[in-house]
């Protein structure tokens, strides 16, 4: 009898409860994985939308559902669910996995398991679609490239397949890849336990599944991606509902700037990145779900605001910031 690996998957919730179940009951009704190996452990961002008591009355006994007095964002409440996966379950991998994803899928994590228990694989992602069947986010194939490198920080746009029907064979391939998107990243506990958790720095969100793939790569370990394997995402459908956009463009920006910083150099961040970082505080997409592209630019609004900001984060290129990990 094949004993399979225990699982933990951490869900963050932030006033999503509509979302939150969605992507509960597709995980629970769907996947196909031994109940006995998997635990679901739900972490509430002092949620203010009933959250707390619907999933205590719908999923009482189903799931671990872990209510926070304070909101923590994003990447310590992901860290307070590494360290309960580890510490109470003694789960062999944990599994990050955004409120805003849709399994679809019944074998999905069967995969990215067999695909995980190679000794040198340190963490496991799919390809994540758009609701209407196009490709939402495709890993670039390993590459030494500098440009690619930085601007992967900065957008997966301009990912191959980007936009496309989800089956194009260029995107199916299984094999190494740069960096996998935090939606779902299925990680070793064990390199969990040596390399430490979502870096600090980044608090309170965005870049840190990018810093992460690098960490993992510079610790001997290899970023797999699965393109043979689907799962729908909302993509930011929680935290697009609040008036967090000037301090998300500031996050997103600065995050990005203090990983090529740490992993690119001064160099490479200064010649390479300062043009990259400029032309995304000047330029929005005009559709989400296209490639990014001459056609797909509009203007940000308030430019003077835009550039000030900027201002704000440029410092970050001359100083370097070391990893802040905590072991769980």
């Amino acid at each position: 009898m094949i004993e399979f690996p225990s699982i933990s998957v951490i869900i963050l919730n932030w006033n999503g409860r509509v979302i939150t179940e969605k992507c509960l009951d597709s995980l629970i009704g769907i996947t196909n994985y031994p109940k006995n190996r998997l635990n679901i452990i739900l972490i509430d961002n002092n949620s203010n939308d009933g959250s707390v008591q619907f999933f205590n009355h719908e999923y009482k006994n189903i799931i671990d559902l872990i209510s926070l007095e304070n909101n923590i964002g994003f990447i310590k409440g992901n860290n307070y669910g590494i360290k309960v996966a580890i510490n109470k379950y003694n789960s062999d991998y944990v599994l990050l996995l955004n409120n805003d994803t849709e399994i679809i899928e019944e074998n999905w994590l069967k995969t990215l398991v067999e695909t995980a228990t190679n000794d040198e694989v340190g963490i496991v992602g799919p390809k994540l679609i758009f609701p209407n069947d196009r490709i939402q986010w495709s890993a670039r194939k390993i590459g030494d490239n500098t440009f690619f490198l930085i601007l992967q920080t900065l957008t997966a746009r301009m990912n191959p397949g980007f936009g496309e029907p989800k089956n194009q064979p260029y995107t199916n391939f299984s094999g190494e890849a740069n960096t996998i998107s935090g939606a779902c990243m299925l990680i070793k506990s064990k390199v969990i336990k040596k390399i430490g958790m979502l870096d600090l720095t980044l608090y309170p969100m965005y870049q840190e599944d990018v810093e992460f793939s690098f960490r993992v790569w510079e610790n001997g370990y290899k970023v797999i991606y699965r393109g043979d394997v689907c799962l729908i995402h909302h993509e930011s459908l929680t935290i697009n509902k609040t008036s967090l956009k000037t301090e998300k463009f500031y996050w997103a920006l600065r995050n990005s700037i203090i990983v090529n910083r740490r992993y690119r150099g001064l160099w490479n961040t200064m010649i390479i990145g300062t043009p990259l970082f400029l032309f995304y505080t000047l330029f929005d997409k005009k559709n989400d779900n296209i490639k990014l592209g001459i056609s797909n630019l509009k203007f940000r609004k308030n430019p003077i605001s835009q550039l000030l900001i900027f201002l704000k984060c440029s410092k970050y290129i001359f100083i370097k910031r070391s990893v802040k990990v905590e072991s769980p």
